[in-house]
């Protein structure tokens, strides 16, 4: 599996160095309970929701033989390129491919949180949580 994150329709983009073992999508959906008087609670099915993710991994400091295919081993910079997009304000777009080329998702989101902090050996363990953004058109 492979996880590439880009900025800006391209301008800037980075291959996560190394993938997490469990990702998870959330995808909510909007359903809406009320109460009636004969047939007592109901539940609406509303739309679905903004779709979530959070990844969990570390970005390498030092150069292994195991780093994803056109990775970087300076994790620093990964570090700098989520701050200054998320300084911005604008939206990223993660894209997560099977080892056979396939799509898993493909989706613009913005950056709700990074943790970062450093290893003993001095890799940078972080979480990025990530919710979908929609881009609004302007009619």
């Amino acid at each position: 599996m492979n996880i590439v994150v880009s900025a800006n329709n391209n301008k800037e983009i980075f291959v996560l160095p190394v993938v997490p073992t469990d990702i998870e999508i959330h995808i909510p959906q909007n359903n809406e309970e009320f109460q009636t008087i004969n047939s007592g609670t109901l539940n609406l099915i509303g739309d679905v929701g903004l779709r979530t993710l959070s990844i969990s991994s570390i970005f390498p400091t030092h150069q292994y033989k195991w780093l994803k295919a056109g990775s970087n081993s300076n994790g620093w910079e990964y570090v700098e390129f989520l701050n200054r997009w998320r300084k911005a304000k604008v939206p990223i777009r993660i894209v997560i491919t099977r080892k056979d080329g396939s799509e898993v998702l493909n989706m613009a989101c913005t950056i709700e949180s990074f943790i970062y902090g450093l290893t003993r050996n001095e890799d940078i363990r972080y979480t990025l949580d990530l919710k979908e953004y929609k881009f609004v058109k302007v009619v």
